[in-house]
């Protein structure tokens, strides 16, 4: 997508975390789109799945909603496949025994060690 230089220049100037949280929320959509566009949904077909007005998702997709964990989550199962990836430290992933997760792994928690 082509970017304006004056709309570049405006964006530069917002606080960097609220250009951090627009940016993850445009991007959330982008995966969101990707995986309709990938199963050949729609939007409407996105609200029938979960049981929601299609004006609502129309709301959520213009990129600025502030997705919880749980509309993700049920989002992610609605549509069988993952929108977020967590990552982690590699110090984190030893003490913890994590292993790294990619966008196309399907979610699985990690199970403690007996």
């Amino acid at each position: 997508m082509k970017r304006s230089s004056i709309i570049e220049a405006r964006r530069m100037q917002v606080n960097p975390e609220v250009r951090q949280r627009v940016d993850l929320s445009f991007q959330i959509v982008d995966r969101i789109y990707e995986i309709l566009q990938a199963k050949g949904l729609r939007q409407k077909d996105l609200a029938q799945l979960l049981g929601k007005k299609e004006a609502e998702i129309s709301k959520w997709m213009r990129g600025t909603h502030n997705f919880t964990i749980d509309t993700l989550v049920s989002i992610e199962h609605a549509l069988g496949a993952p929108i977020l990836q967590v990552v982690h430290t590699k110090a984190f992933v030893d003490a913890y025994d994590y292993q790294p997760m990619m966008v196309s792994e399907p979610l699985e928690a990690p199970t403690p060690d007996k």
